[in-house]
Parts: C-alpha cells; sequence; structure tokens
C-alpha cells in the first residue's frame, strides 16, 4: 500500500464528528482532498459543494454554471449539500448593463438531460423554460439550479444575475405560491435572501414609460412566502397594480431584518404590512428621472410614507431612510424634488432605538426655526444620524421654481440641535449619540462651534472627543463630512 493510501486510512480512522471539523478548516484543500479516495470523498463532499460563490466580472464570460450543472445531473444527490449560494459581479449602471446576457452553449446531451428534468417538474411554463434552455439563456440555466436545491439557506444574487430573471422568478412562485402542487422544493431552510436589480439609467436616455422597461415585482413577491426567512433584501420595482401573487397573503412570521430598495411610498405600505416581527427596516427612497409614470415621482409624501412605517411601530427597533434623485437625462442639475406632509407620527415609535435619515425628511426644504426636532424624531431614541441627502435638488435649472430648494444653512442646523439639545432630558431620555452625516458643510465658515468644526485638510471623514459648549450637550454629537464621489458605495463613515 503506498504512503497516501496509508496515510488516508489513518485519516478515516478518526470518528466522523472529528473528521467534519477538520473539512471545515481546510476550504482552499477540499477539492484536493476529495480526490484522494471514494471514502474521502464521500466526507469531504458536503463541505466541498456547501458554498456556491462566483463574481461575473466579464460580460463573454458567464460563470461556470453549465459545469455545476452537469456535475449535479450525473450526481444528483449533490444538490442537496449546497447550502449558500452567492452570486455577483459586473455593478455598472446604464449601458454596460443594457442589452441581453451573453448566452452559454449546451451540448445536446445535456439538454436532453435538462428537458426530462423540467417536465417533470411538471410546471405550465416548462416549454417555454426548455426553448430558453436551448438558448442557453442565464436566468433559465439558474433557474434550473435553484429548482433543485432543496437544503439552501442562504441565496445572494446581484444586479448581473437578475437583470433577467423571469424564470428563476416563475420557479420561486411555483415552490412558494403553490406549494406541493409541482415537484419543486419547498425552500424550508432558506433564512437569508438578497435579489437586487439595478435602478435607474446611465444619463443619456430619454424617459422611459412603464411599457418600455419590464418590471421585477412578480419576481420578487413570492421571496415573501418563505417559510422561516428572516432576512431580506430586495428591489421592488412599482407595478402598475400591486397584487399578491398568492391567493392568501404571505405570512413572514421570522422576517426581522429587511432591506427595500426601488419601492415607492405608494406600495411601500403594502410589503410592511405583512410583516409583523420586523425589527430592522432599511428603505432607499429613489427617484428616476428616466421613469415616467404614476408612482415614480419627484415628490416624497411623507404622510403616506408615516402611515406605512406604522404597520411596523410595535416592533420596529432600527430604521434607515436613505434618499437619492440623481442627475437624469443630459441634464446639468440636480431634479426638483418636493416634500410634502410631515413625519410627526414617528415621534410615537417608542420602540424604535437607531435611526439614519435624511434631514429633509425630518423638517422639509425650507428653513424653518418653528419646526423642531424633538416633535419628530421617536421619543426612545439612543442614536440619530441624519444626512444632507437631497441637499442639492432644485438647486439651478429651470425646475417647478415654485417649489422650495433646499435652504438649511449649518446655522440652522445648529438651531434646530441646540433647540432639541437644551431639553433633550426630557423629551429623548434615552439619547445617547448624534451623528451629522454631510457632505456639504460649509467649512471655514465659523458656524459649526469649537470642537464640531469642519475637518480642513479634505479628509473623507472626521470624528471628535466633544466638550459641553454654550448649553449645547455637544458631547453627544458627531459630525461627519464626507463625499460620495470618493466614498465605496454603501461604505459608512467610522
Amino acid at each position: 500500500m503506498s504512503s497516501e493510501h496509508k496515510t488516508a486510512s489513518r485519516i478515516l480512522s478518526f470518528p466522523v464528528e472529528v473528521l467534519h471539523l477538520v473539512f471545515e478548516l481546510l476550504s482552499a484543500e477540499l477539492r484536493a482532498l476529495s480526490l484522494v479516495n471514494k471514502e474521502l470523498r464521500t466526507q469531504v463532499e458536503p463541505f466541498l459543494y456547501a458554498n456556491v460563490q462566483w463574481l461575473w466580472q466579464e460580460a463573454p464570460s458567464p460563470p461556470p454554471i453549465t459545469q455545476l450543472l452537469r456535475t449535479i445531473s450525473c450526481r444528483p444527490h449533490l444538490a442537496a449539500y449546497i447550502t449558500n449560494v452567492h452570486l455577483d459581479g459586473m455593478r455598472i449602471r446604464g449601458r454596460n448593463m443594457a442589452g441581453s446576457l451573453p448566452t452559454t452553449p449546451i451540448s445536446s446531451s445535456e439538454l436532453t438531460e435538462y428537458t426530462a428534468f423540467v417536465q417533470g417538474i411538471g410546471v405550465p411554463y416548462s416549454d417555454r423554460w426548455i426553448r430558453e434552455l436551448h438558448q442557453g439563456t442565464i436566468d433559465a440555466l439558474l433557474a434550473l439550479l435553484v429548482a433543485q436545491l432543496s437544503n439552501l439557506r442562504s441565496l445572494y444574487l446581484g444586479p448581473i444575475f437578475t437583470k433577467e430573471s423571469q424564470f428563476v422568478g416563475m420557479v420561486l412562485n411555483s415552490a412558494l405560491c403553490r406549494p406541493k402542487t409541482y415537484r419543486l422544493p419547498t425552500f424550508q431552510y432558506l433564512r437569508n435572501v438578497s435579489f437586487h436589480r439595478v435602478v435607474g439609467t446611465d444619463g443619456t436616455k430619454p424617459k422611459m414609460s412603464p411599457r418600455d422597461r419590464s418590471k421585477n415585482t412578480a419576481n420578487v413577491l413570492p421571496l415573501f412566502y418563505l417559510p422561516n426567512v428572516q432576512s431580506m433584501s430586495v428591489t421592488v420595482e412599482n407595478p402598475d397594480v400591486f397584487t399578491w401573487p398568492a391567493a392568501h397573503f404571505p405570512e413572514p412570521s421570522n422576517l426581522t431584518s429587511l432591506d427595500l430598495t426601488a419601492v415607492r411610498e405608494a406600495y411601500l405600505g403594502d410589503l410592511l404590512s405583512v410583516t409583523p416581527n420586523l425589527k430592522t427596516l432599511r428603505w432607499a427612497w429613489y427617484y428616476d428621472y428616466g421613469v415616467e409614470d404614476d408612482f415614480v415621482s419627484p415628490i416624497v409624501n411623507l404622510e403616506r410614507v408615516a402611515a406605512a412605517l406604522c404597520h411596523v411601530r410595535s416592533t420596529l427597533t432600527d430604521l434607515t431612510i436613505t434618499a437619492d434623485a440623481p442627475i437624469g437625462g443630459n441634464e446639468q442639475f440636480y431634479p426638483a424634488v418636493k416634500m410634502e406632509g410631515s413625519l410627526h407620527a414617528l415621534n410615537s415609535f417608542d420602540e424604535l432605538k437607531r435611526l439614519r435619515i435624511p434631514l429633509a425628511f425630518l423638517v422639509g426644504f425650507v428653513e424653518d426655526t418653528t419646526k423642531r426636532l424633538q416633535d419628530v424624531v421617536p421619543r426612545n431614541i439612543e442614536f440619530l444620524t441624519i444626512t444632507d441627502e437631497l441637499g442639492l435638488q432644485n438647486d439651478g435649472g429651470d425646475y417647478n421654481s415654485d417649489w422650495p430648494i433646499y435652504e438649511w444653512t449649518d446655522s440652522a442646523v445648529l438651531t434646530l440641535l441646540r433647540t432639541w439639545l437644551e431639553d433633550w432630558r426630557s423629551c429623548t431620555p434615552h439619547l445617547r449619540g448624534i451623528s451629522i452625516l454631510f457632505d456639504y458643510i460649509e467649512a471655514n465658515s465659523g458656524e459649526w462651534p469649537p470642537g464640531l468644526e469642519a475637518p480642513t485638510h479634505g479628509s473623507r471623514c472626521a470624528s471628535w472627543s466633544l466638550p459641553r459648549l454654550n448649553r449645547m450637550e455637544t458631547r453627544l454629537v458627531k459630525l461627519y463630512h464626507t463625499s460620495r464621489a470618493t466614498r465605496p458605495y454603501g461604505t459608512e463613515p467610522p
């Protein structure tokens, strides 16, 4: 017997539990280990196939999905080992994302096997699915993979993989909204889901009507029917008519963290109304100049936002609202945005401990010293972050001259803070910290008091150890000066 086989035999003499502990530490060497002999391969494969992670970096070279499908087709039990799928790549707006995705060739023998599998599922769209498989489209191939992942626990699909997601959406719909009707997994173990799509255009195209762009609503709403989902991050585009895809409302009672992009306030309440135990919500308000319909408008309806949030008032502890209305078309200025109503209802969100929100959502665009932060900020808040998002709207160009520009100067913001912090112990007694996250601070203007002045050496962000000054509790406050142009998307100051 060779020395390699002797070593393998000694390894296999250890208890299975010990082997599993060892294999968990050998992610880079698992494939080589699986080739030693059949016994080791049997022990190693559950770890080797547990995590599927692809980064699609070049358009002509799609990820090796056909190789994985070929392996699973020959050895179907391997699909049960796949628990985490993370597919990402090419986070590019506009022209580089335009057009259809490249296809991948599939051999006739593989097509025969895939056709038999799809027909065996029994879904009514099997003929369409098979035609797309013959074309080698990524959507049809990815749907074929998802349809075999009975033990999936985490699914992340980046924008390049959700750009065309019709068949993935239909598989999810069939499995989750019509359970036991077809031969599909129930996805009972799926806890974490991310399904994002690029929003916006490249800034050079004319406005699109609703018919010019397919919307992904039907593809993502089935995710709310996942029986045990805990965390979800999805792009939900605004349909002409909102309807749930099943005969009954979803009941994601285990869903505690939700990240929503693209959906506007008109439909925000429909989504939140079915999340009875939600604790963390991130909502990205977005206005796309290139889309013209009844929902994607430049008006922020704060009353509707408040009404939507009231669905989770008794459970929500952490709320983040971001806002973006980028330059559209061939314009030189940011589009006009208008605030209507107020978020005074937030004041009664007694469970809310952390809040990040644009200043404009709290007090509007008009500099009005009669407005008070304590009238909007939740009473039991512990950490508040205020941003200046939408601070460049209405600033230049011939946009809706009747709409107010963003008037809040640094001195006016300081007045707002002073008015609140002079009496913070009575109106927000649990307050522990405030962060002011502004991209555009009037540096060297002398407005910010000592210890709260904007950085003057071009640093990306800065924080201070703050003394008590005048009657303002500056020890609670941190001021950040940062440029979105240099800050990686999705990152925060320390």
